[in-house]
Order: structure tokens, then C-alpha cells, then sequence
């Protein structure tokens, strides 16, 4: 738990100023991640940008579907989904090229992912 909050107030700490330009999403990215355990896992992510700050994703890894809403504020990122009938929340930092580094985690689960999305 002590890890999780220390890599989400890290990833948050990054959030740029108020005057940084707003980030723009691609429609579509390929996702490479990392679960909680080290094991590794790929898939892709499609966004639907609903206004200036909010959006919804959907990821299809593995064969599944997960769903979330998110926001945006400068060059951060973060999204809501759920995970085995739990909440879960991940947070994404803008990369050169356009790729978003983040760290994720699932209610009363130990541990943290990271994922890296990269623009189709």
C-alpha cells in the first residue's frame, strides 16, 4: 500500500502548470503493461474524447473488455475501470512522441502496474 501511494503522489507531483498547453489524444493506442506480480501483458486502448477535460477509454487485453471515464489536465492523465467487480484507477504521464507512462492499481489490492501506451 505504502508503494502505491508513494508511486500514485510521484506520477501526481509531475502535473504540469496551469499555463501548459492541453494534452491531445489519439483515438487508438497499443498498450504494453506489467501487473501487480511482474507479469507482463499487451492489448490496445480506444479513446472517445467527451470534452476539453474528460473522455472514456476501453482497453481489450487478453479478450476482455474494460471500460472507464477519465480526465485530463495538462500533460496528466488519469481513468477510473473496474477489475474483477472492484474500482481501480490509473494514471498516465505524457512521453515524447506522443506515449503515455502510468501506474495503475485496483482497490484493496496490494501493489501497483505500470502500462506505457503508444499512439496507433
Amino acid at each position: 500500500m505504502r508503494r502505491t501511494l508513494a508511486a500514485i503522489l510521484v506520477v501526481g507531483s509531475l502535473v504540469a502548470p496551469a499555463g501548459a498547453e492541453s494534452l491531445t489524444l489519439a483515438k487508438s493506442y497499443a498498450v504494453a503493461g506489467t501487473n501487480p506480480d511482474g507479469s507482463s501483458y499487451g492489448g490496445s486502448l480506444a479513446v472517445q474524447v467527451i470534452s476539453d477535460t474528460t473522455y472514456t477509454v476501453r482497453w481489450s487485453i487478453g479478450g476482455s473488455t474494460y471500460t472507464g471515464f477519465g480526465m485530463r489536465m495538462n500533460d496528466t492523465l488519469s481513468a477510473t475501470y473496474t477489475l474483477d467487480g472492484k474500482p481501480g484507477l490509473v494514471m498516465y504521464q505524457l512521453q515524447d512522441g506522443g506515449v503515455l507512462k502510468g501506474i495503475w492499481a485496483v482497490r484493496g489490492n496490494d501493489g501497483f502496474g505500470t502500462e506505457t501506451l503508444t499512439p496507433k
